[in-house]
């Protein structure tokens, strides 16, 4: 089965496949995300044999609780898991949601369901997470207390979950909509503007309350709206008939009073601008030549980490707020075909992911200091990087289909969690 490389974290998780051109000449733009993309596994990772479940700690096949809901009292309640700094991962045999310890000492198969096709974000509360069983879009509590099928939407490829509630944004039939995780209602909170379905083109507000999205003609604006639709939405760029100017990766800055994107300068080349959170006081960042995308604040808000494409590679960097100090953090490594940043929780390192021409078939992963820009290379065979919670550690999927815990310099020997049938994706739960 061919896998591509997840982004997680705080941020929220995804694949980033944005494409852009420029509608002024019609000629287009590079890809803006470096898509890293594994190969065929050459070896089936060895199954782990499953002791079935009891009657105490199964649980009760996909359901929509209802207060009016009547359980048999000769039913067994379904057993409450703790959920807190465990690890969420469906198989690859696409058998279920399982739970796993960062120790490996517990891992329950807490939801016994068929047909998961692939796992999404957990919210950042950990109480809830997204994923699609069948070409359907459900919720799991986390708690192991039951799932909500979402049907108001078509099945997405992608979501974002609010900072504050059980609650995710995501775009459904050019509509911005927010969906309610427990009831599955939804609130179309921008209608009529034929949004593009572009993953990282929506971003919450880090007190919950307000969302920011690429809108207008070939996302031509930044737009912000009430995260419940009390508000008008507001366009904080009003480029109108300027097609020229577009803007991709909105995203908000730790404390909220700033934003940044991505958008071509008068060469076309994409740079990384920053602006006030009302739209004024826009200013550029990067200069040169080259595609700039996969931008990231770091968790001071004082950096930002990017990929930039130029010279025939790609290349990551990390720039001041201000401007100032653009450093290279990919210098020690050989050229990349690809790659994606992801910053710690203390924003003193970057985790790569990456590609090498030499190495096509194989992704590497390594971490930056970033001050130091010293690289410590983790794998040459892996892939969906993740920090935990309380960044002490990160954890990746090795080419044996099991994870694999560092502490967060990536010092000593990796702890193994042996995955049912061997791992398809994962999500640290906070």
């Amino acid at each position: 089965m061919r896998k591509r490389v997840v982004l997680s974290v705080t941020w929220g998780v995804l694949f980033l496949l944005l494409t852009a051109c420029s509608v002024l000449n019609q000629d287009p733009l590079p890809t803006l995300v470096p898509v890293i993309q594994l190969p065929d596994a050459t070896a089936t990772p060895t199954a782990v044999t499953t002791t079935a479940q009891t009657e105490e700690t199964a649980v009760p096949p996909t359901f929509t609780p209802s207060a009016t809901e009547t359980i048999p009292t000769d039913t067994p309640a379904p057993q409450i898991i703790d959920n807190r700094g465990a690890l969420a991962y469906i198989n690859s045999a696409g058998e279920g949601l399982y739970l796993v310890r960062p120790d490996g000492s517990t891992e329950t198969q807490y939801y016994a369901l068929q047909g998961v096709d692939r796992l999404l974000p957990a919210s950042f509360n950990g109480q809830r997470i997204a994923f699609v069983q069948e070409g359907q879009l459900l919720v799991a509590r986390t708690d192991g207390s039951g799932t909500v099928e979402i049907t108001a939407v078509a099945t997405p490829s992608w979501l974002v979950w609010s900072p504050t509630g059980d609650e995710f944004a995501l775009i459904d039939n050019g509509d911005l909509v927010v969906v309610q995780a427990d009831s599955g209602a939804v609130n179309r909170v921008a209608t009529g503007m034929q949004l593009a379905d572009i993953p990282g083109s929506v971003a919450w507000s880090p007190n919950g309350q307000q969302l920011l999205f690429t809108c207008g003609a070939q996302a031509t604006d930044l737009c912000r709206v009430a995260s419940n639709g009390s508000e008008a939405i507001v366009n904080l760029t009003n480029n109108g008939a300027d097609s020229f100017a577009w803007y991709r990766e909105p995203r908000w800055s730790p404390d909220g009073s700033l934003i940044s994107y991505v958008s071509p300068d008068a060469d076309k080349n994409l740079q990384l601008y920053v602006m006030n959170n009302d739209g004024s006081a826009a200013r550029q960042l990067t200069v040169g030549s080259g595609q700039t995308s996969l931008h990231q604040w770091s968790p001071t808000g004082q950096r930002l980490v990017y990929a930039l494409f130029a010279d025939n590679a790609w290349h990551v960097r990390v720039v001041n707020v201000d401007g100032t100090n653009d450093l290279v953090l990919s210098a020690e490594l050989p050229p990349l075909d690809a790659v994606v940043p992801q910053w710690d929780a203390q924003g003193a390192q970057v985790g790569l992911l990456y590609t090498t021409e030499a190495t096509v078939n194989a992704v590497s992963i390594a971490l930056v200091a970033v001050d130091e820009t010293a690289v410590t290379p983790l794998t040459d065979n892996g892939w969906q990087l993740t920090w935990s919670p309380d960044g002490q550690q990160l954890a990746y999927i090795a080419g044996d289909g099991q994870i694999y815990i560092h502490a967060a310099n990536g010092s000593g020997n990796p702890r193994v969690i042996t995955c049912q049938s061997g791992c398809e994706s994962f999500v640290w739960l906070p």
